[in-house]
């Protein structure tokens, strides 16, 4: 993978182990929540944000890095399809998807943020981002894993047997998952259940709005140059600031790079590679009125 004078393949490689921890963290944390969730109940929120929302976004964000296979000294492929799984997702789909938003980052040409485009009908468009803030990055999975396979210029690539292997992966996954919390913990279904849904929205809700803090109601006209600016940087200043960001490892803070530099592995050294001088920096005290807006 290419990189500049500022960031060593050294420090890239001294990632690896980030990948190997976080494939191991996220399923174990998966066994001991259902426990947790019955002893103290809905105050298990606390749990499910840290370490929850910290190793569901981690997993994430290294799923999109084994896609660019930015760390050379891992098995990405592998990582990319574990983590896809893990994250109950069909690998076509992003693999499908991702570079499209690259290259139509802000427009309504990015399938992988507007699945189904500008949407004309002001009702429909309202209820569409209500259930995209609420939900979060599940309700765009989902929307993109019922129309990707019918979009004209990706159904050709569309594979079901990809979706009939996620399938029996997250069976495998999750179901021995929850079988073995409820073999050691004696843990009855309907409480793994529910504290698996509950954590899911937690985990996807938090996500998502770190990702329209970078690119929600962006919709720019013009060239790539001129779009890619638009994207939005987190400031990390203040407490709530320096909170979501942790929770969120950092990918708002200099987001902008990510798609300026895009072979550069930026993200996990703030600070290293120096930001477009028209960068748009916000607060999360300016993200209310964003939301607002998309409302």
């Amino acid at each position: 993978m290419d990189n500049n004078q500022y960031i060593s393949q050294d420090m890239i490689k001294r990632q690896s182990w980030k990948y190997y921890f976080a494939a191991a963290a996220w399923p174990l944390y998966l066994l001991v929540l259902p426990f947790v969730f019955s002893k103290l109940g809905l105050f298990t929120i606390f749990l499910m944000i840290f370490p929850g929302v910290f190793f569901f976004t981690w997993v994430g964000f290294l799923m999109h890095e084994s896609w660019h296979k930015y760390v050379p000294n891992i098995p990405n492929n592998f990582f990319y399809y574990i983590f896809s799984w893990m994250l109950l997702t069909d690998p076509q789909i992003y693999k499908m998807l991702h570079g499209g938003h690259h290259m139509n980052v802000n427009s309504w040409e990015d399938k992988e943020f507007h699945p189904l485009g500008k949407i004309k009908n002001p009702v429909l468009r309202s209820v569409y981002n209500y259930l995209e803030i609420i939900l979060g990055t599940v309700f765009i999975v989902a929307v993109t894993s019922v129309t990707i396979p019918f979009n004209s210029k990706y159904k050709d690539k569309y594979r079901f047997k990809s979706l009939a292997l996620a399938l029996c992966a997250w069976i495998i996954f999750f179901g021995g998952i929850g079988f073995l919390s409820h073999v050691i913990f004696n843990l009855p279904a309907r409480t793994i259940i529910i504290s698996s849904i509950i954590n899911v929205w937690v985990c996807s809700f938090t996500l998502h709005q770190s990702q329209l803090i970078e690119h929600g109601n962006v919709i720019g006209e013009g060239d790539w140059n001129v779009r890619n600016l638009l994207t939005r940087n987190l400031k990390s200043d203040g407490i709530l600031e320096k909170l979501f960001l942790f929770l969120t490892h950092g990918d708002a803070t200099e987001h902008v790079l990510h798609h300026t530099l895009v072979k550069v592995y930026s993200r996990p050294f703030p600070g290293k590679v120096p930001m477009p001088e028209k960068a748009v920096y916000i607060r999360l005290k300016s993200y209310l009125p964003i939301l607002g807006g998309y409302l």
